[in-house]
């Protein structure tokens, strides 16, 4: 049986196209607030829901449209707050969303949520987004990956927080297992060690994705790779006139500059696979 997928943020389908590729994900319903990207992911997935506001998104909606139990939460919500091109306000940006997705990870209890967002989450709101999951009882590992990491001839640093959680589905509930506390541990745990495989197989040029346990660690390896980035291309390469006569050109590109790489939820994907199947070491 496939993990049933929510994706918020949706975008072009990143998330959803990359964990479908592992044969273990099902995407039930997505949610973005710009017409475009909808309109793509209406081509590509003519059955699944579709929403278009987070913020009226909830627990109850999903429940009438019988998309529920949620396996699985995606994200990676407005990146305005953090990123090193904006203002840096960080939580008191009104663009910030977290606390919308929070809130739906709250209702929906998945077993699974993965969120993703620009390297300069680090130094803001990345502790808060941490200490929100763990305070519902999830297990949280923040990981540096890049572009590059699979291949990709350009930077792309983002930060991945995976985070697990044992405990039973539904709104409000009070219920826990004895040995809870235990099993997401383990599963936290399992699933470090499984993606040192996979990410492992992923990497062909040599930039395998890294995995930091804490904030410093994030910061520190960004510090030390940016002297042996030189070769790649520029993070906002200038595409000139080739767009230029391209329908929807504008819509187009802003799309996959919101986007994210469909290889790295991938690996993602197959890791959690391997976590819950027993298969990791």
């Amino acid at each position: 049986m496939k993990l049933k997928h929510l994706d918020l943020f949706s975008g072009i389908g990143g998330f959803s196209l990359g964990l479908e590729a592992t044969g273990g994900f099902e995407t039930v319903a997505f949610c973005d607030i710009d017409q475009y990207p909808r309109q793509v992911l209406q081509k590509h997935w003519p059955h699944v829901k579709q929403y278009e506001d987070i913020k009226e998104l909830n627990y109850e909606k999903l429940k009438a449209d019988g998309l529920l139990p949620i396996d699985i939460i995606t994200g990676g919500y407005p990146c305005q707050p953090f990123s090193v091109a904006g203002r840096k306000k960080g939580e008191d940006d009104p663009r910030h969303l977290w606390p919308e997705y929070f809130r739906l990870v709250k209702e929906c209890r998945p077993t699974w949520v993965i969120g993703e967002n620009v390297s300069g989450h680090i130094k803001l709101g990345l502790d808060t987004v941490i200490s929100d999951l763990e305070s519902e009882d999830y297990a949280v590992r923040p990981f540096s990956i890049s572009a590059s990491s699979i291949g990709a001839n350009h930077q792309r640093e983002r930060v991945w927080i995976v985070a697990n959680s044992r405990r039973p589905r539904g709104p409000w509930s009070e219920l826990r297992e004895e040995n809870e506390n235990e099993t997401r541990k383990e599963n936290a745990n399992q699933f470090e060690r499984s993606s040192s495989t996979s990410s492992s197989s992923a990497d062909t040029n040599g930039k395998g994705s890294q995995r930091y346990g804490s904030e410093y660690e994030l910061r520190k390896s960004q510090e030390e790779r940016k002297t042996s980035w030189s070769r790649w291309w520029e993070s906002e390469p200038d595409v000139g006139r080739v767009a230029y006569g391209i329908p929807k050109r504008v819509d187009r590109l802003k799309s996959l500059g919101n986007s994210l790489v469909p290889q790295i939820p991938y690996y993602i994907g197959k890791t959690i696979l391997e976590v819950m199947n027993g298969k990791t070491n």
